[in-house]
């Protein structure tokens, strides 16, 4: 096997490991961790995020930094990928719906991730909470379906054979 191929079966299986993760951990949020804050606002918001560490810990699981760690990695195996036509539709769609995932994330979610995670509601009413809430959990589970998509045609690419071409 030549380097580039090497290059592009570690990448895969970094990919898989780091979007596995990202699975479980966005599940978990999800089941657990979400219901918590978001289960009668505005009280709830209030309570869960005044005077907690939650933000500092769950950026360092889905913030920016981490969210380049998993999507470059996609990218670059694209790249090395290019060759090989199964690889490349199954880690292009991967990628198209990563830019679009992270987009939506930057332009619609992290503005409302502003008001309810950073300032707990802020000076905003009950009605304007609970309507926030309901926004970001609709938009979190669009983000979560695209990035399964993504991650489903990671591991599609995962399955296809790096036999030479």
């Amino acid at each position: 096997m030549e380097l580039r191929e090497r290059a592009l079966n570690a990448l895969l299986w970094y990919s898989i490991f780091s979007w596995g993760t990202w699975f479980g951990g966005t599940l978990y949020q999800m089941l657990v961790i979400v219901p918590m804050w978001s289960s009668s606002p505005p009280e709830s918001v209030h309570a869960f995020f005044l005077g907690t560490e939650y933000n500092r810990t769950i950026f360092h699981f889905f913030g920016p930094p981490f969210m380049a760690a998993r999507v470059i990695p996609v990218m670059v195996a694209l790249a090395l990928a290019w060759h090989r036509p199964k690889h490349r539709s199954a880690l292009g769609v991967a990628v198209l719906c990563l830019v679009v995932a992270v987009a939506f994330t930057i332009a619609y979610i992290y503005p409302i991730n502003a008001v309810l995670f950073e300032q707990a509601g802020s000076d905003l009413g009950a009605a304007k909470i609970s309507e926030l809430v309901r926004t970001w959990i609709w938009a979190d589970r669009l983000r979560f379906g695209v990035g399964v998509v993504a991650f489903a045609a990671i591991l599609r690419a995962f399955r296809l054979p790096l036999l030479r071409q």
